[in-house]
């Protein structure tokens, strides 16, 4: 009987302590699943985030209607704008440091550079989506009707981006829209934009010789010359003061010297020892007739004898206003700025034509800039830091 009463007694707690395990084993999975729901909703925070900053940016489209009333519509994307950006920030941080000289400021910050109101960052951002709304209609355009890049022509572009890639910095070969991949996308597109641009302009039927002829040849007679000089003046205080007179005498006594030097020299252009402290130095310059006028080099009076050197002719010591000139006559007829200004007006006329020609189609396509390259996106340091 007693047993009976202690085994019923025992069975009684042990229904009580097997209820409060299942009781706790019930709390441990409520934690569980929490935790596990904590976790999901950590990951899915953080894979919006990722996409948020990883999403493709459209920046730009344009769009058209084909003869058959269909819409075809391109999107440009940020990657797909950095290289653009890249080009514009490259040239002008070029002039940086003349910039910064002159006004104080980089050309980011100048004001009002495009007479517009626009500060320099602002008119390179301008510049760069003008050239992608242009280059995109092109794009456009050549496919519409029918053009593409032959093997060749391909192989060219790869060879180019591996050229270009090896100039960039560590840190821009990691920017995305920099890399390899998209620079292929992008100079493939280029490309075929240059190709077309250059049929639109061979459909202008533009005479050049007939271009080449409006320029007058004596005009841009051109007269190459190498020289050395010495400066005879000071510099080195707030205000420029000549040397003193021993100083001058000696500058003069160091280029009597050179011309020696280059009456039995084979190369006029290596006259100075790579340890000279002469402060002699080595330049060039082209005077063309139609400027000798406004040429600021030497004096005009000493330009005029100059332009009756024969060829390889080397002169005496020339004392100019600001110091000691040992001048060599390469070339009394060089033809090369008669060529540039025969390019330049070529040039010209081919950009009147292609405007012409592209103005024609270009009407038929609708540009509409995004967001993103409205709000977001500033020029200045953007792929150049």
């Amino acid at each position: 009987m007693n047993n009976a009463k202690k085994l019923a007694k025992h069975d009684g707690v042990g229904k009580k302590q097997g209820g409060d395990t299942s009781s706790l084993s019930l709390f441990s999975s409520k934690n569980k699943i929490l935790a596990i729901l904590g976790i999901v909703a950590v990951l899915v925070l953080c894979a919006g985030v990722c996409y948020m900053q990883l999403r493709p940016r459209p920046v730009l489209t344009v769009s058209t209607v084909d003869e058959n009333g269909t819409e075809k519509k391109n999107t440009v994307y940020m990657k797909e704008a950095v290289y653009s950006i890249y080009q514009v920030e490259n040239q002008y941080n070029q002039y940086s440091s003349i910039y910064q000289q002159m006004y104080g400021k980089t050309y980011w910050e100048m004001e009002d550079v495009d007479g517009k109101g626009r500060n320099g960052a602002s008119a390179a951002k301008k510049q760069v989506m003008d050239s992608l709304k242009q280059r995109e209609i092109l794009y456009m355009e050549a496919q519409k009707r029918g053009y593409s890049l032959t093997d060749e022509e391909i192989k060219k572009t790869e060879e180019n981006v591996a050229t270009t890639v090896k100039n960039f910095t560590d840190a821009q070969k990691q920017m995305d829209g920099l890399d390899e991949k998209t620079l292929k996308s992008e100079f493939k597109k280029n490309a075929l934009v240059e190709k077309f641009r250059q049929i639109l302009i061979k459909e202008s039927g533009i005479d050049e010789e007939a271009l080449k002829a409006t320029v007058n040849k004596d005009d841009y007679r051109q007269y190459t010359l190498q020289y050395y000089m010495v400066s005879n003046q000071d510099t080195s205080g707030e205000e420029t003061q000549e040397v003193s007179p021993e100083q001058k005498q000696t500058n003069l006594s160091n280029m009597q010297a050179l011309q020696e030097k280059a009456k039995t020299a084979e190369d006029f252009t290596k006259l100075l020892d790579e340890k000279d402290t002469t402060g002699i130095q080595y330049q060039t310059e082209n005077l063309v007739k139609k400027d000798l006028n406004d040429s600021t080099f030497l004096t005009k009076k000493l330009r005029k004898q100059i332009t009756k050197m024969k060829n390889d002719e080397i002169s005496d010591i020339i004392e100019g206003e600001d110091g000691y000139y040992l001048v060599k006559m390469v070339n009394n007829d060089d033809s090369e700025a008669y060529d540039n200004q025969c390019n330049s007006v070529i040039e010209e006329e081919e950009t009147k034509q292609f405007n012409a020609k592209y103005a024609e189609f270009a009407v038929n396509y609708v540009t509409e800039v995004q967001s993103y390259w409205k709000g977001r996106v500033k020029l200045g340091s953007f792929t150049i830091q």
